[in-house]
Protein backbone atom coordinates (compact mmCIF):
# COMPACT_ATOMS: atom_id res chain seq x y z
CA UNK A 1 0.00 0.00 0.00
CA UNK A 2 0.85 3.92 -0.30
CA UNK A 3 -0.08 6.49 1.11
CA UNK A 4 -1.23 9.21 -1.39
CA UNK A 5 -1.54 12.13 0.76
CA UNK A 6 -0.91 12.67 4.71
CA UNK A 7 1.15 15.68 6.52
CA UNK A 8 4.11 13.88 8.40
CA UNK A 9 5.65 17.44 9.53
CA UNK A 10 2.67 18.09 11.76
CA UNK A 11 3.27 18.58 15.56
CA UNK A 12 0.61 15.57 15.82
CA UNK A 13 3.44 13.41 15.11
CA UNK A 14 6.20 14.41 16.89
CA UNK A 15 5.86 12.49 20.06
CA UNK A 16 5.51 8.93 18.66
CA UNK A 17 7.06 9.83 15.12
CA UNK A 18 9.37 6.17 14.68
CA UNK A 19 6.20 4.70 15.96
CA UNK A 20 4.24 6.16 13.22
CA UNK A 21 6.65 4.50 10.37
CA UNK A 22 7.04 1.23 11.94
CA UNK A 23 3.09 0.64 12.06
CA UNK A 24 3.18 1.66 8.72
CA UNK A 25 5.74 -1.00 7.62
CA UNK A 26 4.07 -3.54 10.23
CA UNK A 27 0.81 -3.16 8.15
CA UNK A 28 1.94 -3.39 4.88
CA UNK A 29 2.05 0.48 3.54
CA UNK A 30 5.89 1.04 2.37
CA UNK A 31 5.72 4.28 0.86
CA UNK A 32 4.28 7.90 1.53
CA UNK A 33 3.44 11.08 0.03
CA UNK A 34 3.92 13.65 2.99
CA UNK A 35 2.35 17.11 1.19
CA UNK A 36 5.03 19.86 1.28
CA UNK A 37 3.75 23.16 2.11
CA UNK A 38 5.49 26.36 0.88
CA UNK A 39 3.32 28.96 2.82
CA UNK A 40 4.62 31.00 5.36
CA UNK A 41 5.47 29.04 8.61
CA UNK A 42 3.95 25.18 7.77
CA UNK A 43 7.06 23.74 8.36
CA UNK A 44 8.66 22.89 4.96
CA UNK A 45 11.83 22.54 6.81
CA UNK A 46 11.02 19.92 8.70
CA UNK A 47 9.15 18.32 5.99
CA UNK A 48 12.37 17.92 3.67
CA UNK A 49 13.99 16.56 6.51
CA UNK A 50 12.09 13.56 7.08
CA UNK A 51 11.91 12.83 2.89
CA UNK A 52 15.76 13.64 2.36
CA UNK A 53 16.54 10.86 5.65
CA UNK A 54 13.58 8.56 4.64
CA UNK A 55 14.04 6.71 0.87
CA UNK A 56 10.08 5.74 1.29
CA UNK A 57 8.55 8.95 1.96
CA UNK A 58 8.16 11.68 -0.93
CA UNK A 59 7.34 14.93 -0.75
CA UNK A 60 5.42 17.88 -2.66
CA UNK A 61 5.42 21.80 -3.23
CA UNK A 62 2.80 23.69 -2.79
CA UNK A 63 0.38 26.30 -1.69
CA UNK A 64 -3.13 25.36 0.14
CA UNK A 65 -5.93 27.96 -1.19
CA UNK A 66 -5.88 28.92 3.03
CA UNK A 67 -2.76 28.84 3.56
CA UNK A 68 -0.71 32.84 3.78
CA UNK A 69 1.83 34.10 1.96
CA UNK A 70 3.54 36.64 0.73
CA UNK A 71 3.03 37.06 -3.21
CA UNK A 72 3.77 34.83 -6.02
CA UNK A 73 7.14 36.14 -6.26
CA UNK A 74 7.83 34.52 -3.06
CA UNK A 75 6.27 31.18 -3.79
CA UNK A 76 8.13 30.54 -7.04
CA UNK A 77 11.32 31.50 -4.68
CA UNK A 78 10.91 28.91 -2.13
CA UNK A 79 9.78 26.38 -5.27
CA UNK A 80 12.87 26.64 -6.89
CA UNK A 81 14.98 26.57 -3.75
CA UNK A 82 13.37 23.49 -2.42
CA UNK A 83 13.15 21.94 -5.91
CA UNK A 84 16.56 22.30 -7.06
CA UNK A 85 18.15 20.56 -4.37
CA UNK A 86 15.29 17.52 -4.03
CA UNK A 87 13.76 16.87 -7.75
CA UNK A 88 14.55 12.93 -6.75
CA UNK A 89 12.16 13.49 -3.65
CA UNK A 90 9.69 15.92 -5.15
CA UNK A 91 7.11 14.07 -7.08
CA UNK A 92 4.10 17.04 -7.62
CA UNK A 93 3.28 20.44 -7.01
CA UNK A 94 0.39 20.61 -4.41
CA UNK A 95 -1.73 20.76 -2.53
CA UNK A 96 -3.17 23.20 -4.52
CA UNK A 97 -6.97 24.44 -5.66
CA UNK A 98 -9.93 26.26 -4.33
CA UNK A 99 -11.50 26.37 -1.14
CA UNK A 100 -14.99 28.13 -0.69
CA UNK A 101 -15.96 26.64 2.57
CA UNK A 102 -16.44 29.72 4.93
CA UNK A 103 -18.52 28.52 7.48
CA UNK A 104 -19.91 32.07 8.22
CA UNK A 105 -16.97 33.48 10.26
CA UNK A 106 -15.26 34.93 7.82
CA UNK A 107 -14.58 38.33 7.71
CA UNK A 108 -13.66 39.99 4.77
CA UNK A 109 -14.60 39.92 0.77
CA UNK A 110 -15.47 36.82 -0.04
CA UNK A 111 -15.60 37.61 -3.50
CA UNK A 112 -12.14 39.01 -3.05
CA UNK A 113 -10.78 36.08 -1.69
CA UNK A 114 -12.35 34.00 -4.21
CA UNK A 115 -10.36 35.94 -6.82
CA UNK A 116 -6.98 35.48 -4.58
CA UNK A 117 -7.79 31.67 -4.33
CA UNK A 118 -8.23 31.83 -7.99
CA UNK A 119 -5.18 33.41 -9.07
CA UNK A 120 -3.23 31.56 -6.70
CA UNK A 121 -4.03 28.14 -8.54
CA UNK A 122 -3.79 29.18 -11.90
CA UNK A 123 0.20 30.63 -10.65
CA UNK A 124 0.94 26.77 -9.41
CA UNK A 125 -1.10 25.28 -11.99
CA UNK A 126 1.50 27.04 -13.95
CA UNK A 127 4.16 26.38 -12.25
CA UNK A 128 3.60 22.58 -12.00
CA UNK A 129 3.41 22.59 -16.06
CA UNK A 130 6.90 24.56 -16.26
CA UNK A 131 8.24 22.19 -13.96
CA UNK A 132 6.05 18.62 -16.09
CA UNK A 133 5.34 18.01 -12.70
CA UNK A 134 1.66 16.66 -12.01
CA UNK A 135 -0.41 18.98 -10.09
CA UNK A 136 -2.56 17.67 -6.27
CA UNK A 137 -5.72 19.12 -6.16
CA UNK A 138 -8.01 19.87 -3.47
CA UNK A 139 -10.89 21.27 -3.82
CA UNK A 140 -14.02 22.07 -1.18
CA UNK A 141 -17.50 23.49 -2.26
CA UNK A 142 -16.03 25.05 -5.50
CA UNK A 143 -16.03 21.61 -7.51
CA UNK A 144 -17.44 23.31 -10.81
CA UNK A 145 -15.29 26.32 -10.10
CA UNK A 146 -11.81 24.05 -10.49
CA UNK A 147 -12.95 22.19 -13.03
CA UNK A 148 -13.14 25.22 -15.29
CA UNK A 149 -10.00 26.26 -14.22
CA UNK A 150 -8.27 23.13 -14.48
CA UNK A 151 -10.24 22.51 -18.30
CA UNK A 152 -8.63 25.77 -19.15
CA UNK A 153 -5.42 25.23 -17.93
CA UNK A 154 -4.07 21.67 -19.02
CA UNK A 155 -4.74 23.14 -22.89
CA UNK A 156 -1.81 25.24 -22.05
CA UNK A 157 1.19 25.11 -24.54
CA UNK A 158 3.65 23.99 -22.07
CA UNK A 159 1.66 20.52 -21.86
CA UNK A 160 0.15 18.75 -18.98
CA UNK A 161 1.58 15.97 -16.91
CA UNK A 162 -1.67 14.27 -15.20
CA UNK A 163 -2.89 14.88 -11.15
CA UNK A 164 -5.16 14.04 -8.52
CA UNK A 165 -8.38 15.30 -7.16
CA UNK A 166 -6.91 14.54 -3.19
CA UNK A 167 -10.40 13.61 -0.65
CA UNK A 168 -12.97 13.84 -3.36
CA UNK A 169 -15.80 14.31 -1.58
CA UNK A 170 -18.47 16.11 -4.06
CA UNK A 171 -21.69 14.67 -4.25
CA UNK A 172 -21.82 14.16 -8.39
CA UNK A 173 -20.66 11.47 -9.78
CA UNK A 174 -20.54 13.60 -13.22
CA UNK A 175 -18.31 15.44 -11.82
CA UNK A 176 -15.93 13.01 -10.66
CA UNK A 177 -15.68 11.54 -13.99
CA UNK A 178 -15.42 14.83 -15.82
CA UNK A 179 -12.40 15.00 -13.70
CA UNK A 180 -11.72 11.48 -15.19
CA UNK A 181 -11.96 12.42 -18.86
CA UNK A 182 -9.38 15.64 -18.21
CA UNK A 183 -6.65 13.18 -17.43
CA UNK A 184 -7.12 13.11 -13.08
CA UNK A 185 -6.83 10.62 -10.65
CA UNK A 186 -9.49 10.71 -7.74
CA UNK A 187 -8.65 9.99 -4.83
CA UNK A 188 -10.11 9.00 -1.49
CA UNK A 189 -9.43 9.15 2.14
CA UNK A 190 -10.95 7.86 5.28
CA UNK A 191 -14.12 10.40 5.35
CA UNK A 192 -15.56 7.42 2.62
CA UNK A 193 -15.90 4.77 6.06
CA UNK A 194 -18.17 7.63 7.85
CA UNK A 195 -21.87 6.15 8.14
CA UNK A 196 -23.06 9.76 6.22
CA UNK A 197 -21.28 9.43 3.42
CA UNK A 198 -22.74 6.90 1.06
CA UNK A 199 -22.48 9.90 -1.78
CA UNK A 200 -18.83 9.24 -1.56
CA UNK A 201 -18.96 5.45 -1.70
CA UNK A 202 -21.61 5.34 -4.64
CA UNK A 203 -18.88 7.57 -6.59
CA UNK A 204 -15.85 5.05 -5.44
CA UNK A 205 -18.02 2.31 -6.88
CA UNK A 206 -18.47 3.58 -10.16
CA UNK A 207 -15.85 4.95 -11.52
CA UNK A 208 -12.81 3.02 -13.15
CA UNK A 209 -10.81 1.19 -10.37
CA UNK A 210 -7.59 2.78 -12.83
CA UNK A 211 -8.43 6.07 -11.91
CA UNK A 212 -8.52 5.19 -7.92
CA UNK A 213 -5.44 6.59 -5.51
CA UNK A 214 -5.81 5.86 -1.59
CA UNK A 215 -4.63 8.27 1.08
CA UNK A 216 -5.07 9.21 4.48
CA UNK A 217 -4.67 12.84 4.60
CA UNK A 218 -3.41 12.55 8.30
CA UNK A 219 -3.20 13.54 10.68
CA UNK A 220 -7.37 14.25 9.45
CA UNK A 221 -9.83 12.28 8.70
CA UNK A 222 -9.32 9.31 10.83
CA UNK A 223 -11.19 6.20 9.92
CA UNK A 224 -14.52 5.33 11.43
CA UNK A 225 -13.46 3.24 14.08
CA UNK A 226 -10.66 5.93 14.99
CA UNK A 227 -13.18 9.00 15.00
CA UNK A 228 -12.24 11.64 16.49
CA UNK A 229 -8.74 10.29 17.16
CA UNK A 230 -5.65 11.24 15.33
CA UNK A 231 -5.45 9.50 11.52
CA UNK A 232 -2.15 7.95 10.29
CA UNK A 233 -0.50 6.48 7.49
CA UNK A 234 -0.83 2.94 8.59
CA UNK A 235 -4.71 4.02 8.55
CA UNK A 236 -4.80 3.81 4.95
CA UNK A 237 -5.78 -0.20 4.92
CA UNK A 238 -9.29 1.03 6.26
CA UNK A 239 -9.83 3.36 3.11
CA UNK A 240 -8.47 0.24 0.37
CA UNK A 241 -10.44 -2.40 2.30
CA UNK A 242 -13.74 -0.18 2.28
CA UNK A 243 -13.49 0.45 -1.36
CA UNK A 244 -12.24 -2.86 -2.51
CA UNK A 245 -15.45 -4.22 -0.49
CA UNK A 246 -17.91 -1.76 -2.42
CA UNK A 247 -16.04 -2.80 -6.02
CA UNK A 248 -16.51 -6.97 -4.57
CA UNK A 249 -12.74 -7.31 -5.57
CA UNK A 250 -10.07 -9.51 -3.54
CA UNK A 251 -8.02 -6.30 -1.24
CA UNK A 252 -4.73 -8.22 -2.45
CA UNK A 253 -5.80 -7.21 -6.21
CA UNK A 254 -7.16 -3.94 -5.51
CA UNK A 255 -3.80 -2.94 -3.13
CA UNK A 256 -1.85 -3.34 -6.31
CA UNK A 257 -3.70 -1.45 -8.46
CA UNK A 258 -3.76 1.07 -6.50
CA UNK A 259 0.24 1.16 -5.84
CA UNK A 260 0.53 0.84 -9.74
CA UNK A 261 -1.52 4.04 -10.06
CA UNK A 262 -0.03 6.15 -7.69
CA UNK A 263 3.69 5.32 -9.30
CA UNK A 264 2.39 5.74 -12.33
CA UNK A 265 1.29 9.52 -11.44
CA UNK A 266 3.96 10.29 -9.63
CA UNK A 267 6.75 8.44 -11.38
CA UNK A 268 7.52 6.71 -8.19
CA UNK A 269 11.06 4.74 -8.51
CA UNK A 270 11.97 2.34 -5.69
CA UNK A 271 8.73 0.44 -5.16
CA UNK A 272 9.63 -2.83 -5.37
CA UNK A 273 7.80 -4.36 -8.33
CA UNK A 274 6.19 -1.64 -9.81
CA UNK A 275 7.43 0.61 -12.32
CA UNK A 276 6.18 3.95 -13.18
CA UNK A 277 4.84 4.76 -17.44
CA UNK A 278 5.64 0.70 -18.54
CA UNK A 279 1.81 0.18 -18.67
CA UNK A 280 -1.60 2.06 -18.41
CA UNK A 281 -5.20 1.24 -19.06
CA UNK A 282 -7.62 3.00 -20.83
CA UNK A 283 -11.00 1.99 -21.39
CA UNK A 284 -10.83 -2.12 -21.33
CA UNK A 285 -7.15 -1.94 -22.88
CA UNK A 286 -3.66 -2.20 -20.81
CA UNK A 287 -1.18 -0.47 -23.21
CA UNK A 288 2.35 -1.12 -22.92
CA UNK A 289 4.91 1.43 -23.26
CA UNK A 290 8.09 -0.03 -24.23
CA UNK A 291 10.22 2.46 -25.67
CA UNK A 292 10.45 6.06 -25.78
CA UNK A 293 12.37 5.75 -28.70
CA UNK A 294 11.39 6.56 -32.31
CA UNK A 295 11.58 5.48 -36.44
CA UNK A 296 10.21 8.83 -36.94
CA UNK A 297 10.02 12.26 -36.04
CA UNK A 298 6.15 12.91 -36.78
CA UNK A 299 5.29 16.47 -37.05
CA UNK A 300 1.77 15.75 -35.97
CA UNK A 301 2.79 13.35 -32.25
CA UNK A 302 1.90 14.82 -29.30
CA UNK A 303 5.31 13.91 -28.16
CA UNK A 304 6.57 17.17 -30.00
CA UNK A 305 3.87 19.51 -29.85
CA UNK A 306 5.37 21.30 -26.61
CA UNK A 307 5.94 24.70 -27.54
CA UNK A 308 8.90 25.36 -24.95
CA UNK A 309 10.79 22.52 -27.14
CA UNK A 310 10.82 20.19 -24.77
CA UNK A 311 9.11 16.53 -24.92
CA UNK A 312 5.80 15.90 -23.88
CA UNK A 313 5.06 12.17 -23.06
CA UNK A 314 1.81 13.29 -21.73
CA UNK A 315 -1.23 10.82 -22.87
CA UNK A 316 -4.78 11.21 -21.22
CA UNK A 317 -3.25 11.84 -17.50
CA UNK A 318 -0.53 9.05 -17.74
CA UNK A 319 3.54 10.17 -18.02
CA UNK A 320 4.82 8.13 -20.62
CA UNK A 321 8.14 9.15 -20.06
CA UNK A 322 10.08 6.05 -19.32
CA UNK A 323 13.61 6.40 -17.04
CA UNK A 324 14.46 3.61 -18.54
CA UNK A 325 13.52 0.60 -20.92
CA UNK A 326 11.91 -2.42 -18.73
CA UNK A 327 12.78 -5.37 -19.14
CA UNK A 328 9.85 -8.63 -20.52
CA UNK A 329 9.48 -9.43 -16.85
CA UNK A 330 9.07 -5.65 -15.95
CA UNK A 331 6.24 -5.47 -18.24
CA UNK A 332 4.94 -8.61 -17.62
CA UNK A 333 4.66 -8.08 -13.77
CA UNK A 334 3.08 -3.91 -14.91
CA UNK A 335 0.82 -5.53 -17.43
CA UNK A 336 -0.84 -8.23 -14.64
CA UNK A 337 -1.30 -5.42 -12.15
CA UNK A 338 -4.29 -4.81 -13.65
CA UNK A 339 -7.28 -6.81 -14.23
CA UNK A 340 -10.80 -6.58 -16.15
CA UNK A 341 -9.24 -6.16 -19.36
CA UNK A 342 -9.62 -7.63 -22.79
CA UNK A 343 -6.56 -6.44 -25.08
CA UNK A 344 -3.09 -5.71 -24.68
CA UNK A 345 -1.91 -2.94 -27.26
CA UNK A 346 1.97 -2.58 -28.03
CA UNK A 347 1.59 1.44 -28.53
CA UNK A 348 3.16 4.49 -25.80
CA UNK A 349 4.93 7.12 -27.19
CA UNK A 350 7.73 5.50 -28.78
CA UNK A 351 8.35 2.79 -31.76
CA UNK A 352 7.67 -1.08 -30.00
CA UNK A 353 9.05 -2.72 -32.95
CA UNK A 354 12.67 -0.61 -32.29
CA UNK A 355 12.93 -3.96 -28.63
CA UNK A 356 11.41 -6.67 -30.47
CA UNK A 357 12.49 -9.32 -29.20
CA UNK A 358 11.02 -8.13 -25.49
CA UNK A 359 7.86 -7.41 -27.76
CA UNK A 360 7.49 -10.91 -28.98
CA UNK A 361 8.33 -12.21 -24.93
CA UNK A 362 5.82 -10.21 -23.42
CA UNK A 363 3.12 -10.93 -25.91
CA UNK A 364 3.87 -14.20 -25.49
CA UNK A 365 3.49 -14.65 -21.82
CA UNK A 366 0.26 -12.37 -22.27
CA UNK A 367 -0.90 -15.33 -24.09
CA UNK A 368 -0.15 -17.73 -21.49
CA UNK A 369 -1.28 -16.08 -18.65
CA UNK A 370 -4.69 -14.46 -20.09
CA UNK A 371 -5.47 -18.34 -20.82
CA UNK A 372 -7.00 -16.93 -24.97
CA UNK A 373 -9.18 -14.29 -23.10
CA UNK A 374 -6.72 -11.45 -23.95
CA UNK A 375 -6.12 -10.21 -27.73
CA UNK A 376 -2.80 -8.33 -28.23
CA UNK A 377 -2.29 -5.45 -30.72
CA UNK A 378 0.55 -4.01 -32.17
CA UNK A 379 0.28 -0.18 -33.12
CA UNK A 380 3.50 0.59 -34.99
CA UNK A 381 4.61 3.21 -37.52
CA UNK A 382 5.43 -0.29 -40.56
CA UNK A 383 9.28 0.14 -40.71
CA UNK A 384 10.41 -2.87 -38.59
CA UNK A 385 11.12 -4.49 -42.00
CA UNK A 386 13.65 -1.84 -42.78
CA UNK A 387 15.00 -1.47 -39.46
CA UNK A 388 15.84 -5.08 -39.14
CA UNK A 389 16.51 -5.80 -42.90
CA UNK A 390 14.05 -8.90 -42.73
CA UNK A 391 10.36 -9.64 -42.87
CA UNK A 392 9.53 -10.14 -39.35
CA UNK A 393 5.91 -10.13 -39.82
CA UNK A 394 6.09 -14.07 -40.02
CA UNK A 395 7.76 -13.56 -36.77
CA UNK A 396 4.93 -12.22 -35.12
CA UNK A 397 2.04 -15.18 -35.83
CA UNK A 398 0.31 -16.66 -33.50
CA UNK A 399 1.77 -13.53 -30.58
CA UNK A 400 -0.01 -10.73 -32.83
CA UNK A 401 -3.92 -10.81 -33.17
CA UNK A 402 -4.22 -7.29 -34.72
CA UNK A 403 -1.66 -5.01 -36.03
CA UNK A 404 -2.45 -1.24 -36.51
CA UNK A 405 -0.10 0.22 -39.38
CA UNK A 406 0.90 3.99 -39.36
CA UNK A 407 0.02 4.55 -43.05
CA UNK A 408 -0.51 8.24 -42.97
CA UNK A 409 0.50 9.46 -46.59
CA UNK A 410 -0.39 9.20 -50.21
CA UNK A 411 2.82 8.85 -51.60
CA UNK A 412 6.59 9.15 -50.50
CA UNK A 413 7.04 12.74 -50.73
CA UNK A 414 3.99 13.44 -48.24
CA UNK A 415 5.41 10.89 -45.94
CA UNK A 416 8.63 11.93 -45.64
CA UNK A 417 7.46 15.83 -45.26
CA UNK A 418 5.21 14.85 -42.44
CA UNK A 419 6.92 11.85 -41.14
CA UNK A 420 10.33 12.84 -40.60
CA UNK A 421 11.74 9.54 -40.86
CA UNK A 422 15.47 8.95 -39.75
CA UNK A 423 16.17 5.58 -42.05
CA UNK A 424 15.89 8.20 -45.27
CA UNK A 425 19.65 9.23 -43.90
CA UNK A 426 20.43 5.49 -44.84
CA UNK A 427 19.01 5.92 -48.38
CA UNK A 428 15.99 4.05 -47.29
CA UNK A 429 12.54 4.25 -48.62
CA UNK A 430 10.13 4.69 -45.85
CA UNK A 431 7.15 4.72 -47.63
CA UNK A 432 7.76 1.80 -49.56
CA UNK A 433 9.06 0.05 -46.24
CA UNK A 434 5.39 0.88 -44.92
CA UNK A 435 3.51 -0.51 -47.40
CA UNK A 436 6.00 -3.86 -47.82
CA UNK A 437 4.74 -4.26 -43.99
CA UNK A 438 1.25 -4.33 -44.40
CA UNK A 439 1.66 -6.69 -47.18
CA UNK A 440 3.45 -8.87 -45.39
CA UNK A 441 1.35 -8.46 -42.23
CA UNK A 442 -1.83 -9.60 -43.93
CA UNK A 443 0.06 -12.81 -44.50
CA UNK A 444 0.69 -13.90 -41.05
CA UNK A 445 -2.10 -11.84 -38.54
CA UNK A 446 -5.69 -12.05 -38.20
CA UNK A 447 -6.38 -8.42 -38.61
CA UNK A 448 -4.37 -5.74 -40.45
CA UNK A 449 -5.58 -2.06 -40.19
CA UNK A 450 -3.73 0.91 -42.06
CA UNK A 451 -4.73 4.16 -40.64
CA UNK A 452 -3.88 7.73 -41.20
CA UNK A 453 -4.19 11.17 -39.07
CA UNK A 454 -6.42 13.90 -41.13
CA UNK A 455 -3.56 16.09 -41.37
CA UNK A 456 -3.68 19.11 -44.57
CA UNK A 457 -2.99 17.62 -47.54
CA UNK A 458 -3.53 14.55 -46.72
CA UNK A 459 -5.14 12.94 -50.08
CA UNK A 460 -7.62 10.87 -47.94
CA UNK A 461 -9.46 9.16 -50.91
CA UNK A 462 -6.31 7.41 -52.20
CA UNK A 463 -5.40 6.42 -48.77
CA UNK A 464 -8.49 4.48 -48.41
CA UNK A 465 -8.37 3.15 -51.82
CA UNK A 466 -5.01 2.01 -51.05
CA UNK A 467 -5.60 0.35 -47.92
CA UNK A 468 -8.33 -1.67 -49.75
CA UNK A 469 -6.41 -2.72 -52.68
CA UNK A 470 -4.09 -3.96 -50.43
CA UNK A 471 -6.90 -6.19 -48.39
CA UNK A 472 -6.99 -4.40 -45.08
CA UNK A 473 -9.27 -1.94 -43.17
CA UNK A 474 -8.33 1.45 -42.72
CA UNK A 475 -9.05 3.64 -39.91
CA UNK A 476 -8.61 7.77 -40.26
CA UNK A 477 -7.63 9.21 -37.21
CA UNK A 478 -8.34 12.82 -35.36
CA UNK A 479 -5.43 14.60 -35.14
CA UNK A 480 -4.33 15.45 -31.05
CA UNK A 481 -6.73 12.31 -30.47
CA UNK A 482 -4.28 10.02 -28.45
CA UNK A 483 -5.41 6.78 -26.72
Amino acid sequence: MIDSHCHLEMPDFESDFQSVLDRMRENGVTHAISIGSLAQNERIGKTMDIVNSRDFIYTTLGVHPKSPYTNFKGILKSFEKYYSDNREKIVAVGEIGLDYFFNGRLAGDINKIKRMQEELFRFQIELALTNRLPVIVHIRDAYKEALDILKSCIKAPAGFFGGVIHCFSADDLDIAMEFIKLGFFISFSANITYKKNEHIRLIAKNIPDEKILTETDSPYLAPQAFRGKRNEPSYVRFVLQEIAGLKGIEQKRFDELTVQNTVNLFSIDGVQGFYPAVAYKIRNSVYINLTNKCTNRCSFCPKYQNQNGQNNFNVRGYNLELKKEPSASEVISSVFHYYDFNEAVFCGLGEPTLRLTTLKDVAKAVKEKGGGGIKVRLDTDGLAGVVYNRNIAHELEGLIDSVSVSLNAHNSDFYNRICLPNLNKKGADAYAGVISFIKESKKYIKEVTATAVDLPGLDIPYALNLAHKLGVKFKLRKYNDVG
